[in-house]
This record gives structure tokens, C-alpha cells and sequence, in this order.
């Protein structure tokens, strides 16, 4: 029978498919329970993302981005490989085949970040305070966000488009977030956040991706962080933090925005601090926008000129590379992904508000 099942099928590929529907029912585990996704994550996971973020970074490029360039090839090619199998035993060893092959992806979205999308929230990780979302408490920590981010925009070079100039290269400033990546494991353990080296990667189509409104992605395959270099300097350092989280374990949206904020905030530059406390800014103000638009103006009449210019140009950016149908089709594939993995899909990236104002509610309690 054994020598049958080989006749027909790869030994490896059977093994592999194994494998992967084994993975379909620990990702079933994770979903009815979130201690078993965060024990998953962080003792399973965490090994995969850091071996496969070692392999990919030594190289200078993006291996996920070169792998979206060659897919046409390799369809033809596998194609072209099928249509000469001729016997139906060559033909069902080419498909297990394939289908070991798609078993070795799929395993690798489970343990890297499917299980991740079910593990213990953050606010209940960091044992955050309850505290009502409303226009006052919005206000509240705006005006300090704001505070901060005043503290170090004095010290940013502004452009001929009224944008921000980043002192640093893309690589410096990779390098400088992986060491607050540290700092956070070290000053906030109970985040979770298992600290490794690796760097983020330019991608060369980030025009392209611009139309799309993406301004990075997490490849769970090649474990690599990539990100739009084409969006303005201020956007990159919060971006660069964000795919990292994606690359440590933090899969929600959400989570992955705030955990970038506590890790710029830790940096040693003071544009990657200023990037954190001026994206936050916007998180708050779209959000206090909605909420009450007469506080959001006071906000906006002592606003330091600096961080209107910042706006103000990137406001200007937005509308010139905006496409309407690319952004549709992104954000409609974006939001089923998002909620075939249990967030409430696009949506789920506002939620970052929350834990902001809960971050500083207890911070202001901690000082009474």
C-alpha cells in the first residue's frame, strides 16, 4: 500500500499536506481560544518569523516583491510543466506536488500570523484602565499629543512642499527601530513583543502602491517588513515600526499602529519621535472630527505652524496620487482579509484611538 501511495504521490508531499491540515486545526484552537493563540505565538510563532526574517535579511532587495514580478513566470512555467505530464501517474505526482507547495504557505500564514490575529487583545495584555471614548477624553489626549509633538517639531527641517525632511536614511532609521523594538521588550513586558534583529525593505514599486493607498506590507512567506518609500519622510519611521510589529507577532491593525507609536516615542532620533506623535495626532483628529468638530477647531487655532504645513502638504500629496478605483479595490480586499482573520475589518485600524486615550488615562493615573 505504502509503495503505492509513493507510486502516485511524493513522500514529501504528503508529509507537507499532513502538515498543513494539522495547522488548519491548531488555527481552529487559536480562534476558540486566546491563550492557546498567544502561547502559539509566542512559543511557536516566534521561531518561524525569526527564522524566516534571518534568511531574507541579508538581502538587499525585497524577495516578496521579486516574487510578484516573476508570478507570471512561474504560472507559465508550471502550466507549461503540467501539460507534459502524460501518464495519470505523472499527473497526480505533479499535483501533489503543488499542493505540497501551497501547504508550505499555508502553514507558514498559521504559525507567522493567523494564530496571532486570535491572541489576548493588547488593551488586556497591558491591563489598561477603562475609559469612555467620548469628544472630552478625545480632547484630552489630543492636546497632549499634541504637546509632544510641538517639543520636537522645532528641531524638523521643512521642504519646498511644506513637508517634513528626514536627517536619516531609510536603513538608519530601520536600525534605530529595531533598537526601541528592545527598549519596549525591555520597559513594557507585559506587551509581548519578543525583540530580534532584522530590518525593514524599500519597495520599488511604492508608486504603485501609493494609488493603491498601502503603505506597507508584512510578507509572512519571505518574513519581511516592506515598505512605500514614496509617501512623504514623516509617514516612513511609523510605517517602518508598524510592518515590524506585523514581523513580531502583532497582527491586528490596530495593535500594529500603537505598538509602532510606543516604539518611535522609545527611539533615540527626534524625527522618529516626532513622526510617532504626529501620526497619532492625525489618528486623534480624524477621530475628534467625528466626535465633536468645535473642539477639533480649538486643536486647530493654536496649532504650531510646523505641524499645519505637515497637513497641509500631505493633504496636497493625497490628492495628487489618489486613484479612485485602485483605492476601492485595495481597501475592499484589505477589509475581507481583515475580517476573514475575526477584526472588524477596515475599521479596525481606528481602533488605535482607543488605545491611545486609554495609554494616557493611565499614565495621568499613575502620576495622582
Amino acid at each position: 500500500m505504502r509503495r503505492n501511495a509513493n507510486k502516485y504521490l511524493h513522500g514529501v508531499g504528503i508529509v507537507l499536506i499532513f502538515v498543513a491540515v494539522s495547522s488548519f486545526f491548531v488555527l481552529l484552537a487559536a480562534k476558540r481560544n486566546s491563550k492557546i493563540a498567544e502561547w502559539l505565538t509566542l512559543n511557536m510563532g516566534y521561531p518561524i518569523r525569526r527564522a524566516l526574517a534571518s534568511l531574507t535579511n541579508f538581502i538587499p532587495f525585497s524577495v516578496a516583491e521579486l516574487l510578484v514580478f516573476l508570478s507570471p513566470l512561474i504560472v507559465i512555467a508550471v502550466l507549461v510543466a503540467a501539460s507534459n505530464k502524460q501518464s495519470v501517474r505523472e499527473r497526480l505526482r505533479f499535483i501533489s506536488g503543488l499542493f505540497a507547495v501551497l501547504s508550505i504557505f499555508y502553514s507558514s500564514y498559521v504559525f507567522t500570523l493567523g494564530v496571532a490575529y486570535h491572541r489576548i487583545p493588547l488593551e488586556d495584555r497591558l491591563g489598561f484602565s477603562d475609559r469612555d471614548i467620548n469628544s472630552e477624553s478625545l480632547y484630552e489626549t489630543i492636546n497632549i499629543v499634541k504637546k509632544e509633538c510641538e517639543a520636537y517639531v522645532q528641531s524638523v527641517e521643512f521642504g519646498p512642499t511644506g513637508s517634513s525632511l528626514s536627517p536619516l536614511t531609510f536603513d538608519e532609521i530601520s536600525c534605530e527601530i529595531v533598537r526601541a523594538y528592545s527598549l519596549l521588550e525591555e520597559q513594557m513586558p507585559s506587551v509581548s513583543v519578543k525583540s530580534f534583529d532584522s530590518r525593514a525593505k524599500e519597495v520599488g514599486i511604492s508608486r504603485i502602491l501609493t494609488g493603491f493607498e498601502i503603505s506597507g506590507i508584512y510578507s509572512f512567506f519571505s518574513g519581511e517588513a516592506n515598505v512605500n518609500t514614496y509617501y512623504p519622510d514623516y509617514v516612513i519611521p511609523f510605517t517602518i515600526a508598524h510592518e515590524l510589529a506585523h514581523q513580531r507577532g502583532i497582527a491586528k491593525e490596530n495593535e500594529a499602529n500603537f505598538i509602532a507609536f510606543l516604539v518611535c516615542i522609545r527611539a533615540e532620533n527626534d524625527y522618529i519621535r516626532y513622526s510617532a506623535y504626529m501620526n497619532m495626532f492625525e489618528y486623534l483628529a480624524s477621530a475628534l472630527a467625528s466626535a465633536d468638530k468645535e473642539k477639533l477647531r480649538e486643536v486647530y487655532s493654536e496649532l504650531d505652524p510646523g505641524m499645519y504645513s505637515e497637513m497641509r502638504a500631505f493633504s496636497e500629496f493625497y490628492k495628487a496620487n489618489k486613484n479612485e478605483l485602485m483605492a476601492k479595490i485595495s481597501d475592499f480586499m484589505n477589509d475581507r482579509y481583515l475580517k476573514a482573520n475575526g477584526t472588524e475589518g477596515v475599521v479596525s485600524y481606528g481602533l488605535v484611538v482607543e488605545l491611545a486615550v486609554a495609554y494616557y488615562f493611565d499614565e495621568w493615573q499613575k502620576t495622582q
